[in-house]
């Protein structure tokens, strides 16, 4: 049994059978608090979880127990992961950094931990052009781009302020921000404050080959997160193999990078100013932004290969089981470029993107599965016809135009006055979300009495 652990209330099913039934742990992340408070208020109360951190890390365990049953939230919670009792019982524990199995071995020692790479394919190589064509993004846009889960330790606004610092130099600064939203985040009202409602969009959680899109069409790539889970993040290690440059919190294990491979930023009172000199210097040095990209996708395809994470699973269950399983031979190392160049896929991503924002309306819970099997059946059925008239079949990597660029470079929305971006073949304001038809490449932007 191998078990793919991570800090959240999605892995409870993974907490319960970890402890009868020992096998290969893989700890995503070093610290499991957040994820089993869940547990431990849902079926055994707070009487029970106080009494865990007492039992495991003392006195000072359980005064943050007494604080998290009060209602808050302890900055130091990361101090007490609560991993343990998993990795002792564990056969072989996982991680995918150095960082980890440290911090791991200083809990537990005398555990068998490993290294592991994570294991990314490296995105198929797009140029930003056929991206931001993709995505109906204006071509001399300076984009920058963060693709991740967005919580309050992504420090988002700490993003948002930087860029307002440098919008009165580079007026044609874009934001994109793609990735599925805490409910404790609400970045529109932030957006709105600092005057930012046409230089944000928010596109919300898509698919894979939306969020590949993303990243290639930026010119910088923002992954902050303070304080970690001690997790090494997917969604970074995609974004340096997607060739762009990218900047990180130096905490945790994002210090075990290259300081050439990414741009480490330091959480102190200097943290947005800097990061707005680094986007500047990005903006302006276009030699660097390449060459900094280029390095990013080197390390990944040297450093987080498939293989490499295929080798490491195999000898950790033949020790942990003496089971020696076949050699899979040579795995690709990137993605299939058909994967982002078919027409029928980039209809799909609108398609898909719209279905979660009505999905996540409706305040329901579903994953990538549930998005898919909608998507597969809304094309099936034909009612994304409107979407997909006029696209060539002969043509890749071209977003369905319904209104050229210079229009729509000019247009507003009547009511807010904000810049509005196409999504298939609809005007979308970007502030306050109106939607408005385009028929035969006129956009009708009339304004109902009843909205």
């Amino acid at each position: 049994v191998v078990y793919q652990l991570g800090n959240s209330g999605h892995h409870r099913r993974a907490f319960a059978l970890a402890r009868t039934a020992p096998g290969v742990l893989v700890l995503h992340d070093v610290v499991l608090h957040h994820g089993r408070l869940g547990e431990y208020l849902r079926a055994r109360g707070g009487g029970e979880y106080r009494r865990a951190l007492i039992e495991r890390y003392g006195q000072a365990g359980g005064q943050v127990a007494e604080a998290v049953l009060r209602g808050q939230t302890p900055e130091e919670l990361g101090e007490f992961p609560l991993f343990e009792d998993y990795v002792e019982r564990a056969r072989v524990t996982l991680v995918h950094s150095e960082f980890a199995r440290q911090r791991v071995l200083a809990r537990v020692p005398g555990a068998d931990v490993r290294r592991v790479p994570m294991g990314i394919p490296l995105p198929a190589a797009i140029s930003s052009c056929a991206a931001r064509r993709a995505l109906g993004l204006p071509e001399a846009a300076f984009v920058v781009a963060s693709v991740t889960h967005i919580n309050p330790y992504k420090r988002l606004p700490v993003v948002l302020r930087a860029v307002r610092r440098i919008v009165r130099r580079v007026p044609e600064t874009l934001v994109l921000i793609a990735g599925s939203v805490a409910p404790t985040v609400e970045l529109g009202p932030e957006i709105s404050y600092l005057g930012l409602a046409g230089h944000v969009r928010m596109l919300g959680y898509g698919s894979d080959a939306t969020a590949r899109l993303v990243a290639a069409a930026a010119d910088v790539c923002v992954n902050l997160r303070y304080p970690s889970a001690g997790e090494t993040s997917a969604s970074l290690l995609r974004l340096l193999g997607a060739g762009r440059p990218v900047i990180v919190t130096d905490d945790a294990p994002n210090a075990e990078y290259p300081d050439q491979v990414v741009l480490k930023l330091t959480v102190d009172r200097f943290e947005e100013e800097t990061l707005a000199a680094l986007l500047l210097e990005l903006r302006e040095d276009r030699a660097l932004a390449t060459a900094r990209g280029q390095l990013a996708r080197g390390y990944v395809a040297t450093e987080h290969t498939m293989g490499a994470a295929v080798a490491g699973y195999r000898a950790a269950l033949r020790d942990a089981y003496g089971l020696d399983l076949p050699d899979l031979g040579p795995l690709p190392i990137e993605e299939p470029a058909a994967m982002l160049t078919s027409t029928q896929l980039l209809q799909s991503t609108v398609v898909e993107q719209l279905l979660a924002e009505r999905i996540g309306g409706l305040g329901l819970e579903w994953h990538e599965a549930t998005l898919d099997a909608l998507a597969g059946a809304v094309r099936e059925l034909r009612l994304d016809a409107h979407s997909s008239a006029g696209v060539r079949e002969d043509v890749t990597m071209e977003a369905p135009r319904t209104i050229s660029p210079e229009l729509l470079e000019i247009l507003a929305c009547p009511v807010c006055k904000t810049a509005v971006h196409l999504v298939g073949e609809e005007l979308i304001c970007d502030a306050c979300g109106r939607r408005y038809q385009i028929e035969d490449g006129i956009p009708i932007m009339v304004i109902d009495d009843e909205n």
